[in-house]
């Protein structure tokens, strides 16, 4: 982890960067409250396959999700991760698929669940990127979440410097945004899909938030960066 105030290293690792970036100096990362149910109704083998790489209960405790927590998973996908913040909040927290873009397999996934702590707010593709993201974050009341959180769709934000300022408006002091992305050697590499780690942090600087931590956890030594990440 690196703390706030002090440089990254300029050592490249492979693939997946996890930051997290608060609105107040954080300390050490909070530990998951409780387990995960990685057999529980809703998950299919894909995502066993996935929590291998993916790592959530680690992930989850590098960015101090717990229970009672409100948190927004931003641009969802399929709703993997949601599920399993629905867990580790617990029934007292609150988790808002915001942005959710492909709200078909989402909803596969959830119809049957009986998730009352889970709740979709859809956006169609790829406007969920661009000015109606923003549009859409502005109706949210201000410090209504404890965390924010989003893996590989970062380097997809038209607007980052105006998404970013609505993601601290509407976090709670001391809130965390985690961001997840696939890396590059710099800059922004659209056509792969990847971003290099110095330009996300820059940014939400910029917007206010302070550098709380560095992870390399997901990290791949196979990883091509001359290629999109799903090749990986």
């Amino acid at each position: 982890m690196i703390r706030a105030g002090s440089r990254p290293s300029p050592r490249l690792l492979p693939l997946t960067l996890a930051l997290a970036l608060g609105l107040a100096a954080a300390g050490a990362p909070s530990a998951l409250a409780g387990t995960f149910d990685l057999n529980a109704k809703g998950r299919t083998d894909s995502d066993k396959d996935r929590d291998s790489y993916n790592k959530p209960a680690e992930l989850f405790a590098f960015w101090g999700i717990k229970e009672g927590m409100r948190v927004m998973d931003l641009h969802p996908g399929n709703g993997y991760l949601t599920l399993l913040l629905g867990q580790a909040v617990g029934p007292k927290g609150k988790v808002v698929a915001f942005a959710s873009y492909d709200h078909e397999e989402f909803d596969k996934r959830f119809k049957d669940l009986g998730a009352a702590n889970v709740e979709e707010s859809p956006m169609s593709y790829p406007e969920c990127f661009g000015a109606d993201l923003t549009k859409a974050l502005q109706k949210l009341p201000a410090a209504s979440f404890d965390a924010v959180v989003t893996i590989r769709t970062y380097h997809d934000l038209k607007n980052p410097a105006e998404v970013l300022l609505e993601l601290k408006r509407i976090l709670k002091p001391g809130g965390t945004l985690g961001i997840i992305d696939s890396r590059t050697t710099g800059g922004r590499d659209e056509p792969n899909h990847r971003i290099a780690d110095d330009v996300i942090i820059r940014e939400a600087q910029a917007a206010g938030f302070v550098l709380a931590g560095i992870s390399h956890m997901l990290s791949n030594p196979k990883d091509d960066y001359t290629k999109g990440f799903w090749d990986a």
